[in-house]
């Protein structure tokens, strides 16, 4: 990916997401005309480190969780229950973290995860917040067996992933399933969205190398039949499909099909 990767540098960037720039004003303080240049700064170290499409393209700036049906009925829940814990899976810069934090979900509340540790030291360098905010962060891989997932078994009431379980192949997507699931307890809620396909299937994945599985309404029904027969729990899913600006700005790339779009999801875990 990282031989390709200048294709996702968006060079053009006259402003930012109206609501990235309010928080980035108000609770960062930087000035209105130096918000633009401090971003794409930022921008500019976390693609050399990691050239992911979703930073590249301006799209980590955008509060996902936040913008989903189920947002009121979350924040209720973790501001209801002091002790309720929040994960956000592929947590990119925190930015959804940062909002919760901003709508009185407590620190001790919340819990990052993301494969590139240097991006939450970013995250302080972009939100200006490491005198006031502080909350646990794990630099782990989904599919990593050696690792130490102890901290995080067993411990989250919601957890979110945005654009995270499209990067791998259908068996791949399992493995990262099975290991969420071991994150989760009777009651917990998964949302987020994905990459997805009208029709379902293994697609030519970003980088090249291989596939990806676009997840339809009723393959990810299949998905998490299949996660929970491999970890003895069973899961309640609810899903909307559609197409959406970020999917149509890429319908010219190799690995694009006409039938992709966006797969909404909130998924319970009932048993």
């Amino acid at each position: 990916m990282k031989n390709e990767s200048s294709q996702w540098l968006q060079s053009d960037v006259k402003d930012i997401d109206p609501a990235a720039r309010e928080l980035l004003e108000t609770y960062s303080g930087i000035a209105p005309e130096e918000v633009v240049p401090h971003v794409l700064a930022i921008r500019d170290k976390a693609f050399a480190l990691y050239p992911w499409p979703c930073i590249g393209q301006m799209r980590f700036l955008r509060f996902s969780l936040a913008s989903y049906p189920s947002y009121a009925t979350v924040l209720e829940r973790l501001q209801s229950d002091p002790e309720a814990k929040f994960l956000d899976l592929g947590c990119c810069f925190g930015q959804d973290i940062r909002k919760l934090f901003i709508d009185g979900v407590k620190p001790h509340q919340l819990v990052g995860l993301d494969l590139v540790p240097e991006f939450h030291s970013l995250s302080y360098d972009l939100f200006r917040d490491a005198s006031k905010l502080k909350f646990d962060f794990y630099a782990r891989d989904l599919h990593d067996d050696g690792a130490d997932w102890s901290p995080l078994e067993g411990r989250f009431d919601v957890l979110h992933l945005t654009s995270l379980l499209h990067i791998w192949n259908w068996e791949g997507q399992v493995k990262a399933a099975q290991r969420i699931a071991s994150f989760t307890k009777p009651g917990s809620n998964l949302v987020g969205s994905s990459l997805g396909s009208a029709v379902g299937g293994e697609f030519p994945n970003l980088e090249g190398t291989g596939t990806n599985f676009r997840q339809s309404e009723e393959t990810f029904r299949k998905f998490w039949d299949e996660v929970g027969e491999k970890t003895n729990t069973q899961w309640a899913v609810k899903t909307i499909f559609k197409a959406m600006d970020s999917t149509r700005m890429n319908m010219n790339q190799a690995w694009a099909e006409p039938n992709m779009g966006i797969l909404l999801f909130e998924v319970t875990r009932v048993k």
